[in-house]
């Protein structure tokens, strides 16, 4: 059965020239792919999440509140969700190692030019310009894996989350240090050098190669192509239900928003100082590191959308309780290494849905949309946190959360597994 499944993949693989060079790429050339996406990541997730600690010394410095901190965050997730619709279409005419090679540059461009800020207007700009280039990784990244590792795709892409969690993990706990010898600012501009040399390597490496029929098709056979697979998309209905699942759920999605009101509320609510906000969030990535492998695997083996469901039960229960905890450091690191366990591991599920959910020639289409669709309620999620923390405090604003992803459950009860009908034509 095993290998029944295996070759039908392969078979839909061979539709598209682009997918094909995957399929027979050799496996030193998977194995690099996987690893420079894996550290890309890993890099793109540090300069998200280091802010989160930086905030609790640049708010009171430049001078904003919680329900501004909600602004410079909708304002991110906006730029971000809507310039990662963008990269289905500009797949097809440029390569994905550059569009990612350009998205680190843009990200590194942006946080060097954070360093500079006087203002909270200045702030909004240059955090914008980072989002809009750290934007690439996903739909371009994620894309990339599940055309080289089409059969283990829950597996590679947990791998992949894991692996940038390490870089969520490392950040708050290096900034924190930091800021004990050098000034917000100057720990801006020493990180944006990461994602600058990460970009010039992806110019650097040209793979994946494209094949000489690719190449010669014209910009406007391309463009038809393109329009066509992405209506394909959005005419898949197990995909639109997938997206809008990851759209409902106002937090796990892996950025920089939610731990940044963390942050601030460990430090001015809970009084903890920098470098204890940055060894708490910390503990969050921890729980991000595991849970994505353990659960990504698991749905390999079992349902998906059964661990899907279990996954979002679990993370309305884990942030209801971080909205109550105290400032009772054992506790509060435990719930907080179970929150990213369970919260952080929405995010590669999903994503292997969607690969699952169409063929291999709609993929960059359908990445493009699902984060386009998943991260529009962003800008929302990131107002609404800050006005609430601003007006009624931490434990209400995440308490709304935690609905949040009861509700992404009763949208995953009309969501099926794909897996399961390929399981059926090949019994049958």
């Amino acid at each position: 059965m095993g290998e029944s499944k295996q070759s039908m993949q392969e078979s839909a693989a061979e539709s598209s020239p682009a997918i094909t060079q995957e399929a027979v790429g050799s496996a030193v050339e998977r194995n690099f792919i996987l690893w420079l996406t894996n550290v890309s990541h890993g890099v793109n997730h540090f300069q998200a999440q280091m802010v989160a600690v930086l905030y609790v010394v640049m708010m009171p410095d430049i001078g904003f509140d919680a329900a501004q901190l909600g602004i410079v965050t909708a304002v991110v997730s906006l730029l971000s969700g809507a310039t990662q619709g963008f990269y289905g279409f500009a797949t097809p005419f440029i390569r994905r190692t550059w569009l990612l090679g350009i998205g680190n540059l843009v990200l590194g461009l942006g946080t060097l030019a954070t360093g500079f800020v006087g203002s909270f207007g200045a702030l909004v700009g240059t955090r914008g310009l980072a989002a809009v280039g750290a934007s690439a990784q996903h739909p371009v990244g994620y894309s990339m894996l599940a055309g080289y590792f089409p059969a283990t795709r829950g597996k590679i892409i947990a791998l992949n989350s894991s692996v940038s969690n390490v870089g969520s993990l490392l950040a708050p706990i290096t900034a924190g240090a930091m800021l004990l010898i050098m000034d917000w600012r100057q720990v801006f501009m020493i990180v944006a050098f990461m994602s600058l040399a990460m970009g010039l390597v992806y110019f650097v490496f040209r793979i994946p190669r494209v094949s000489a029929e690719e190449t010669a098709r014209s910009s406007k056979a391309k463009l038809i192509q393109g329009r066509a697979s992405y209506a394909r998309v959005f005419r898949n209905r197990n995909m639109l239900l997938v997206s809008l699942v990851m759209m409902v759920g106002g937090a796990g999605r892996g950025g920089g928003a939610i731990m940044a009101f963390m942050g601030i509320h460990f430090g001015m609510d809970l009084g903890l100082s920098p470098s204890m906000v940055g060894v708490a969030l910390a503990a969050l990535g921890v729980g991000g590191v595991i849970g994505p492998v353990a659960l990504g695997w698991l749905s390999d083996k079992v349902s998906r959308t059964g661990v899907i469901q279990a996954s979002l039960g679990l993370s309305a229960l884990a942030t209801v309780w971080l909205a109550f905890q105290d400032a009772f450091l054992p506790l509060l690191l435990l719930s907080l290494v179970i929150y990213g366990t369970v919260t952080r591991s929405r995010m590669p599920l999903t994503q292997a849905l969607v690969a699952d959910s169409l063929p291999d020639a709609d993929r960059d289409a359908a990445f493009s949309v699902f984060f386009f669709v998943g991260f529009a309620s962003g800008p929302l999620w990131a107002l609404s946190v800050g006005f609430l923390m601003q007006g009624l405090g931490f434990s209400v604003a995440f308490s709304v959360l935690a609905v949040s992803y009861l509700a992404a459950m009763l949208l995953m009860l009309f969501v099926t597994d794909p897996r399961n009908a390929l399981k059926a034509q090949v019994q049958t």
